[in-house]
């Protein structure tokens, strides 16, 4: 009984959490999308494109660099013994130092990149600055949630997205000058560096910050083959970009970086999911207690593919009127490639990539990443000369599709099951046939619509709301929903009295 009672006190911490960096995440969601609202009224094609640049150089500066330290600390911090956390979080600060240092210092190779990237070695030395400082910031992006305060941490990141979004469009609006931009942008990442200091120092569960040559040891044996995986992975995801930046101008490249908004979209769900889920995950795997641990994830699962798939769908049927009403018909190239990356989004809703951090699959998901990253080069560039810029997305789509299959069949076999017991099948395919069905209908209904493009879109998207929520009564997938609702409610009180120390998160 005592048994049961934690583990529903588990699972309603793991909502509790979830919601507040859902929340978070979505706030910082919509703030992101409104800046460019304001860029491109304010900023030339061109110097928005570079714009955009130089955010996939960040990126990309964030999956060579950090060495998977950061999110190292969901391993560690649960399973740390006292006196142990402060030397474990002065230990990533100050691996994280040394590596945005080295950031800075490769990046004055930038002159021999492909031209466009080259191209922004004319906003010298702030696209060093920004990418080097921002590195030494990502810390903050866990180390609240991976500590067990996800509130603090989904405070942080709403507060910060708020002067994030004021400072960038303040910053457009009074100069319409992407150098200024820049200068605003280096600005951020210092105070995001000092917002993850202040936790450390003031609100973490053991407050300070320490070193221990011994413990960094520890950290990089674990954190490097998964340094290596989800290096391959997030590349991967990012060859298209890569692929369209070496062959087309700023202006073009700015295209296919609109498009890919949807992918932020995926992750307001995956990533506060995830985040919330893996500390308990991996302590129920690191205990042996696998039945719980399929559990969880099946929950995960439920919760993923009655939320998302429909989210993507309104994105499909709408991807038209949203991009000319956000980012002007300049813009409308990008329509077909939001599609794109919607589909994709779709198909791997039941990526477990995340889930090998805690089975300790480093040196295989590491060696199927390469192979897959290459896989994804070939094809995307394969696809570039036939297809275009929607073919440069398909070819790096097909290659994640690959990778979370395998991700999925390892994680089901590490906690003794398979794929079609561990994902929700019966309800996926119901999502999967309304999802297609209220594409459909929005589309139909509104084709001969003539009037302005914000009252297109809110016909679609009541005719799409309105077709889902039908199909979901009529497929009886509602009823998934409501549990999922309810037992967020119900269990609530109950996990407030069962004795979960050691389980859940204080």
């Amino acid at each position: 009984m005592r048994r049961a009672r934690a583990a529903r006190g588990m699972t309603s911490g793991i909502r509790r959490k979830a919601g507040f960096l859902a929340v978070a995440g979505l706030l910082e969601y919509v703030l992101q999308l409104g800046v460019p609202v304001i860029l491109v009224r304010h900023l030339t094609k061109q110097d928005f494109g570079d714009y955009r640049l130089m955010w996939l150089v960040a990126q990309t500066g964030l999956i060579l660099f950090p060495l998977f330290l950061p999110q190292s600390l969901f391993y560690f911090l649960p399973r740390a013994v006292p006196g142990t956390r402060p030397k474990l979080v002065g230990n990533t600060f100050a691996c994280l130092f040394a590596l945005g240092g080295l950031s800075i210092l490769l990046l004055g190779l930038m002159p021999i990149l492909p031209s466009s990237i080259g191209g922004l070695q004319r906003h010298s030395p702030f696209v060093q600055m920004f990418v080097g400082t921002w590195i030494l910031a990502s810390i903050l992006d866990v180390l609240p949630t991976a500590d067990g305060k996800a509130e603090w941490g989904a405070c942080a990141t709403i507060g910060f997205a708020i002067v994030r979004a004021a400072a960038l469009a303040g910053a457009a609006v009074a100069s319409g000058d992407i150098g200024w931009l820049l200068v605003v942008m280096c600005a951020l990442a210092i105070l995001k560096v000092g917002l993850a200091v202040f936790y450390a120092l003031f609100a973490a569960q053991e407050r300070g910050l320490g070193f221990d040559g011994q413990l960094v040891r520890s950290q990089l044996k674990y954190s490097l083959p998964f340094a290596m995986a989800d290096g391959f992975f997030a590349l991967r995801a990012q060859v298209d970009q890569w692929v369209v930046a070496a062959n087309f101008s700023s202006s073009a490249f700015a295209l296919i970086s609109i498009a890919s908004v949807v992918k932020l979209l995926g992750n307001l769900t995956r990533t506060p999911l995830g985040n919330a889920l893996l500390p308990n995950f991996s302590s129920l795997v690191g205990e042996g207690n696998l039945d719980d641990a399929r559990k969880l994830v099946t929950k995960a699962y439920l919760l993923l593919g009655c939320v998302l798939p429909p989210l993507y769908g309104l994105l499909i049927a709408t991807a038209d009127d949203l991009v000319e009403l956000i980012y002007t018909r300049e813009y409308l190239g990008a329509v077909p490639l939001m599609q794109i990356y919607s589909l994709g989004e779709i198909v791997t809703v039941f990526g477990a990539g995340h889930l090998l951090w805690a089975l300790g699959f480093g040196r295989q998901a590491a060696t199927i990443g390469a192979i897959s990253l290459l896989l994804s080069i070939a094809l995307s560039v394969l696809c570039l000369q036939l297809f275009g810029l929607a073919g440069a997305l398909a070819g790096s789509i097909g290659s994640v599709i690959l990778w979370e299959w395998w991700s999925l069949t390892k994680t089901a076999k590490a906690l003794g099951t398979n794929v079609a017991k561990l994902i929700p099948l019966d309800q996926t395919w119901k999502v999967a046939f309304v999802v297609a069905v209220g594409v459909l209908v929005a589309h139909a209904v509104s084709a001969e619509l003539s009037t302005s493009v914000f009252l297109r879109l809110v016909a679609k998207s009541s005719v799409y709301m309105t077709t889902v929520l039908l199909g979901f009564v009529l497929t009886k997938v509602h009823h998934s929903v409501i549990s999922l609702l309810r037992g967020a409610t119900e269990e609530a009180p109950r996990a407030e009295e069962s004795s979960c120390a050691g389980v859940c998160w204080k």
